[in-house]
Order: C-alpha cells, then sequence, then structure tokens
C-alpha cells in the first residue's frame, strides 16, 4: 500500500488542516486512514497524543455523504469517555468542516439540561459526539434516530470501559445498523479485547505506540513519601519547575484541597474534576491553556484524551489502583513528539508497587522524600486543621 498522504483528501479537508497548520500525517494517521478509506474495521492501540482523532475524524468526514435539506438523520456516532473529550472532539471535526456547507455536528453529553438539549439536537446531525450514558438516554427517549447511522468510533475505548460505561456501550451498539466500526484504545485490558472480539468484524489491527517508546519520551520517576509530606514535596518540586504542570489525584476532595493550598502559597491554579459544573470546567481549561495559569489540578477527567499540547510536567499525586490508569496520567506529558516529565507519589505501604510500575516505564527511577522537621510539623497542623474543619461541617 503507498503511502498515505493528506493530498489524498478532498480540497476542502486540504484547505482545514492547512488552516489548522497540519502538514503532515502522524504515524497513526499513515497507518489507519488508507484502510479506514476502504471502509474496514479498525483496532488500534495507539498512545494518548498520537493524533488519532484525525485518524478517525478525517476518514468519516471524505466518506462523509451529503444529507438533503431538512431534518438530517446521524451518520456517524463517536462515543468517548467524558465530557471534556467529546468537546475536544466536536471541537475539531468543526474545524475540518469549516470548508464544507450542510454537514452538521451535536454534542450529547451530561452536565447540560436534557429538554435544552433535545431543543438543540431537533433538526438532527450528521455527526453525533457525546458519552454513552447520554447517547443511550436520546435513543431511549426517540430523539436519537439511529435508522442511519453506519459508523460507530469509540474512543479511549479502556477508559470508558473502566469507568462503568460497558452496558451503555454495547446498548448503543445494538441498535445501529452498523457496516464500519473504529475501536481506539490506548492499552489493552481484558475487557476490550472482549469486546472488540464481539463487535469488530475482520478488523485491521495495529499497535502505533508502546509503552517502551512512551518511555523514552518520558522522564518517569517515582518517589516515596508520606501522606502528611506529600504537599510539601509538591510545593519543592513546582518551585524548581518552570512550565505548564498537571497534577492529578484519585479524589475530587484532595483536588479541591491540593488547589486550595497552591493558591495560599501564591501560584496560579485552574481546578478541573467532576463536580466542576460545564461552565466552571470550560473556564478552568481556558485559563490554563490561554497561560492564565500554570498549573492545572484535578482528578482523571484531566487525564483522559483532553489536548494540552505543551504540559511539561504531570504529578500524580496519589498512586492510581491500576497502572493502566497511570499510564494515562503520564499520556498529558510528552506529546505530540516533544519531551516531558513524569512524577508519581507513593507513600512507604506502596512501596511494592515500584516493581510494577518499572514493568511499564522500564527506567523509572525511584526515590524518597523526607521533609525538614519544620515542614513536617507544618504540614501534621495543616492536616489536623482540615480534619477538624471537616468533622464540624460534618455536624453543621
Amino acid at each position: 500500500m503507498n503511502q498515505f498522504s493528506f493530498e489524498q483528501l478532498n480540497p476542502q479537508l486540504q484547505a482545514s488542516l492547512q488552516r489548522m497548520n497540519i502538514t503532515e500525517p502522524s504515524e497513526v494517521q499513515s497507518i489507519c486512514i488508507p484502510h479506514a478509506l476502504q471502509n474496514e474495521d479498525l483496532l488500534v492501540q495507539a498512545a494518548t497524543g498520537s493524533g488519532k482523532t484525525l485518524a478517525f475524524l478525517l476518514p468519516v468526514l471524505e466518506m462523509l455523504e451529503q444529507q438533503k435539506p431538512g431534518k438530517h438523520f446521524p451518520a456517524v456516532l463517536i462515543l468517548a469517555p467524558t465530557r471534556e473529550l467529546c468537546i475536544q472532539i466536536t471541537g475539531i471535526c468543526r474545524k475540518l468542516l469549516e470548508n464544507r456547507e450542510g454537514v452538521r455536528t451535536a454534542l450529547l453529553t451530561g452536565g447540560t439540561d436534557m429538554n435544552t438539549q433535545i431543543r438543540s439536537f431537533s433538526k438532527g446531525a450528521d455527526i453525533v459526539v457525546g458519552t454513552p450514558a447520554r447517547v443511550l438516554d436520546h435513543m431511549r427517549r426517540h430523539t436519537f434516530k439511529p435508522k442511519k447511522c453506519t459508523r460507530l468510533i469509540l474512543d479511549e475505548a479502556d477508559v470508558m470501559l473502566s469507568m462503568g460505561f460497558e452496558n451503555d456501550v454495547r446498548e448503543c451498539i445494538a441498535q445501529l445498523p452498523l457496516e464500519q466500526r473504529m475501536l481506539f484504545s490506548a492499552t489493552w485490558p481484558d475487557q476490550v479485547k472482549e469486546l472488540a472480539e464481539e463487535v469488530l468484524i475482520h478488523p485491521f489491527k495495529t499497535e502505533i505506540v508502546n509503552h517502551d517508546s512512551l518511555e523514552q519520551k518520558i522522564d518517569a520517576e517515582c518517589i516515596c513519601v508520606s501522606e502528611s509530606a506529600k504537599i510539601d514535596l509538591l510545593k519543592k518540586i513546582l518551585k524548581k519547575h518552570s512550565g505548564r504542570t498537571i497534577i492529578i489525584s484519585n479524589k475530587r476532595v484532595t483536588a479541591d484541597f491540593i488547589s486550595r493550598i497552591l493558591k495560599e502559597a501564591g501560584f496560579a491554579v485552574s481546578t478541573v474534576h467532576s463536580e466542576s459544573s460545564p461552565d466552571q470546567r470550560r473556564r478552568e481549561m481556558n485559563q490554563f491553556r490561554n497561560g492564565e495559569t500554570e498549573i492545572l489540578a484535578g482528578t482523571d477527567a484531566v487525564s483522559r484524551g483532553i489536548d494540552i499540547p505543551d504540559a511539561s510536567l504531570v504529578i500524580s499525586y496519589d498512586l492510581p489502583d491500576v497502572t493502566d490508569t497511570l499510564v494515562h496520567r503520564f499520556g498529558r506529558t510528552a506529546r505530540g513528539g516533544s519531551a516531558g516529565k513524569a512524577v508519581v507519589f507513593i507513600t512507604p505501604s506502596q512501596s511494592s508497587a515500584v516493581n510494577t510500575l518499572k514493568e511499564v516505564f522500564p527506567d523509572l527511577r525511584s526515590s524518597s522524600f523526607t521533609p525538614r522537621r519544620t515542614e513536617s510539623i507544618r504540614s501534621q497542623r495543616r492536616m489536623h486543621s482540615n480534619a477538624t474543619k471537616n468533622r464540624k461541617k460534618r455536624h453543621v
């Protein structure tokens, strides 16, 4: 098969790509797009930041047939795990469509009033991007009519299934008269393998970026630190680092705690997690992207597919339960071929996890942090103060 180039696409898409300053296809795009244009099913393991969004959007838009004026029926459904990723995919899709009239896109995610969403979706759409639960809700209400929806893309499939969307995904798929299916995943857990075997038909399979090549771009470090000293270590790292930093914790309350303490210390911080409203998320993310803040604190909502191209440091404040989750977190840096640094904090009781982490990141460096006595005392007082405040809130 000849090497793929953007010149093989229609002039409208070429003009849109030029406007977006995208001149050469990435590896995942070069490999996958020719097979997608042949209407083959795809099974792709590709790291975050590899360019996979264009790998499925470009062939979909190239093959999309124009619908007549009036109500449009969805021809393409793109399912993604989070509202932020859906917004990002929709934004890229609309940029690619700037030179083409008569193609409608719809964004169907939670966090938006259902009645308002139904009204905005009343004229239909050619391409629907959404989270599984909200799309399924529209199908059950018959506001999403799937009778002409022949193409399905599952993006970040591993994350989608790990978040508990498997039944919703399967129910959505069961209602679609599919002719083509594409599944993209950064990692390869058993859940994804089983879904792929059941859903895809003779797919073209490829692994674009393995963990070893990821590790070559990421300077990965594991630091053993007590829970009470984590915040002191965090501030120490941030004072030495210049550049955009993403801090990811396991829990929303921890993200809020980190944000508050860092702001008190004079750092400019944006905060995003599952309890943030859509307007709050949009505002906080824009502040971070525009450079008004250089630190983004949040939960895994910020590690799932969101494109932040120049985050030079990622800190996993907590060790996640699943190693694949850490791969997604670390994948927020070293995007687009650039280098980056990633750090994970582990407590002494979690020290046995180092060997497991080194299976994924063979060159992972490990160290430990012990705060000076004065720092330790301040941390203990802070932890005691926060615990007291939380007890008071529970009794109010």
